[in-house]
């Protein structure tokens, strides 16, 4: 009879792999390894454990098929036993962004006066606001924009802000696809994945903007930024 940390490990990796097919869809002959490959195409959650899940299942054929004496020539540890069931219960229920990043969203209309929203951010310390007109999100409004459109508007030495729009300062942005949009299912592993593959090419995110469907013409539920990053990693563990 396996001992409670081998019985534990053995129906955890059970669940894992089930949830595994389950995902693609899969033969039940399908070997793990190629499970995981294959998932982690698909899926954020198990492309960030794809180690992890090959070492478990290293481990897993050791404990059920390796023998001496006829008892398992390997135990796993207790921590090692949490590790699997941690990642279990991520990959069959991943936390979401709802609702731990639900919030207000502070908008601003393309025609609003810049000087207002300016204000606005400065008062509420916002590093961007969602940029709207006729109920679709047209961009972020980010500081950096707004200090590029003023070093253009201090070189005319003219007045810098009486009768300037949002959307004058807009055409400032240095980058203009540096937000996305998610619906409020989207896992946090997901988040993670967005920002490293911004990352990887070389570009900037600044912004998820979630919403019900995460499309732009949906109301704004909440947003992800930068600064949200070492939170989602500690929700995680």
């Amino acid at each position: 009879m396996p001992h409670e940390n081998s019985r534990r490990y053995l129906n955890a990796f059970s669940e894992i792999e089930r949830a595994l097919r389950c995902l693609i869809g899969a033969a039940k002959g399908m070997p793990f390894y190629n499970l995981i490959r294959k998932c982690s195409q698909r899926e954020a959650i198990v492309k960030k454990y794809a180690d992890d899940l090959r070492e478990f299942a290293d481990l897993r054929n050791a404990i059920v098929h390796e023998r001496c004496n006829g008892e398992p020539i390997a135990e796993p540890h207790h921590k090692t036993v949490l590790q699997i069931e941690k990642i279990r219960n991520h990959i069959i229920a991943p936390p979401t962004v709802e609702p731990v990043f639900f919030r207000k969203v502070i908008c601003c209309d393309l025609n609003d006066p810049i000087d207002e929203v300016a204000k606005t951010m400065l008062k509420g310390s916002f590093s961007q606001i969602p940029m709207y007109e006729r109920g679709k999100c047209k961009g972020l409004l980010t500081a950096e924009t707004v200090a590029r459109w003023l070093a253009d508007k201090f070189q005319d030495n003219i007045s810098v802000l009486k009768g300037e729009t949002v959307g004058m300062v807009a055409d400032f942005r240095e980058y203009r696809d540096n937000y996305r949009f998610i619906s409020r299912k989207t896992t946090l592993f997901e988040v993670l994945d967005h920002f490293d593959s911004f990352a990887k090419i070389g570009k900037k995110l600044d912004a998820l903007i979630i919403t019900s469907g995460g499309k732009s013409n949906e109301k704004p539920l909440g947003i992800v930024t930068v600064f949200d990053l070492p939170k989602t990693y500690r929700l995680i563990g």
